[in-house]
């Protein structure tokens, strides 16, 4: 079986998604028939697949041993523990509170490591530390208990009070946050109120001021991926450094794209899309460097592995999900167009000019067909459009994150401010007419359907 690496981290993601929804005692008799298969010898085409899937189920359970388990024998107690702000925390319903995602590196004057949901708790802003008193429990049995424990975090948390004002935190990621911040607030300061919103999604991963109305808009368009940073806008943002192949400091360039997509995933919170892409991105430059092919799908693959051994809930994001999909549904495309291009080398002209055309077509559909399956997991909606809309504004992300770097850029010299407010004035129309597009899409007859669970 070719691609030995890519099967085998499919099956091994595959199988530490089966054990995160499945009851423990199913997983035994599940892993006792996989052994069965991979030692089949009438099936050593599966082995590979089958063999990363007992390996997952084998990890999944090593780590909820080492790892969840001392974290949820803490449930039930009260604690006083020491506490970092993370950086997804947000304004509580009450004044000068937040919730979100607390790191406690102290309990009970012993150190730790654990991640857990608080829904209020005194503060301002991520990096914050501070003592206080905390009666932990159980994760509620819910829909998002799985999305929490993939981003790490197995217990809730009530605030109880004792607190006590600590030295903020000088990790590096909350100053890279407070960066990303700055710079989003440059794009408030220079865009029209909407456009902003859509511009700091797109480039810096900050939807804290993106409006519902927009994000419901390309939503119903099948185009929310645009509003998430992922691969497409790693991929978009390191192709500005792909030039000079043939030039003698082409390595160099490599090492550049890749400091520059290492800065952009820690920048951006290093979201699960985001760390898809940027470790199959690294491992295609380390290839290039070596002068060797890239394979997207054993990339993708080692990337789910990976990510995988670093939390074994990581393929229970729905992030994770979409995003691995989405890159079978493309290497599916990739294969069916190398058919039909090889078929039609002996064609007319006009035979090989409708295989260029219809190339993007079955790339889009594809990839909409291969993230169904998750849609209907998890009972969200389709775009019926979503086709339709990729093509038409795909294409208009790259040079609106050209533009939104060119005004962050100009912003930073003040002699410049003639070309910033040239930038700022392009980049606002055509944010705006990726905007009308997109609405125009949302607008069509039976532009979305509910999916049944």
């Amino acid at each position: 079986m070719k691609r030995k690496l890519g099967w085998f981290g499919l099956g091994f993601a595959g199988a530490e998604l089966a054990a995160a929804n499945l009851p423990p005692l199913v997983c035994v008799p599940a892993a006792a028939f996989l052994a069965l298969l991979a030692f089949w010898k009438r099936r050593r085409d599966v082995r590979n697949p089958l063999l990363g899937a007992l390996c997952g189920l084998a990890w999944f359970a090593l780590f909820t041993l080492i790892f969840v388990q001392p974290c949820r024998a803490l449930a039930g107690q009260t604690v006083t523990c020491t506490a970092v702000v993370e950086t997804d925390a947000e304004a509580s319903y009450s004044d000068s509170r937040l919730r979100g995602t607390l790191r406690l590196t102290e309990i009970n004057g012993k150190p730790a490591r654990l991640r857990v949901q608080c829904s209020s708790f005194p503060g301002e802003s991520a990096g914050e530390r501070f003592e206080a008193s905390f009666a932990l429990s159980s994760l509620p049995d819910n829909r998002y208990r799985l999305s929490r424990n993939s981003r790490g975090v197995y217990l809730q948390a009530e605030y109880l009070g004792s607190y006590r004002g600590l030295a903020a935190s000088a990790a590096p990621r909350f100053a890279l946050f407070r960066l990303r911040q700055r710079w989003s607030a440059v794009l408030r300061r220079w865009l029209p109120k909407r456009l902003d919103g859509m511009e700091a999604a797109m480039l810096l991963a900050d939807k804290s001021h993106l409006e519902d109305a927009v994000q419901q808009a390309f939503r119903t368009a099948g185009v929310s991926h645009l509003l998430a940073v992922s691969g497409l806008h790693l991929a978009l943002l390191c192709g500005l450094l792909g030039f000079g192949r043939k030039w003698k400091f082409y390595k160099p360039l490599i090492l550049l794209r890749a400091a520059a997509a290492l800065f952009y995933l820690l920048l951006t919170g290093m979201p699960v899309s985001v760390s898809r892409a940027g470790i199959v991105l690294l491992v295609a430059l380390v290839g290039d460097f070596f002068l060797l092919p890239p394979d997207l799908l054993t990339s993708t693959s080692f990337a789910a592995i990976l990510l995988g051994l670093q939390n074994a809930y990581a393929p229970c994001d729905l992030g994770f999900q979409l995003s691995f999909c989405a890159v079978l549904g493309v290497q599916a495309a990739a294969a069916l167009t190398r058919t039909e291009q090889r078929a039609a080398q002996d064609k007319p002209a006009a035979v090989k000019a409708l295989c260029q055309v219809a190339e993007p077509v079955q790339t889009a559909v594809l990839a909409s067909l291969a993230t169904l399956p998750v849609l209907v997991a998890h009972g969200m909606a389709a775009s019926l459009v979503g086709v339709l809309c990729n093509l038409l504004v795909v294409w208009m992300v790259q040079p609106a994150l050209q533009l939104g770097i060119l005004l962050l850029v100009c912003n930073a010299v003040p002699f410049l401010a003639a070309i910033t407010n040239l930038t700022a004035l392009v980049l606002s129309l055509w944010l705006k007419g990726l905007l009308w597009l997109v609405r125009c899409c949302a607008a069509l007859p039976f532009a979305s359907i509910c999916l049944p669970q």
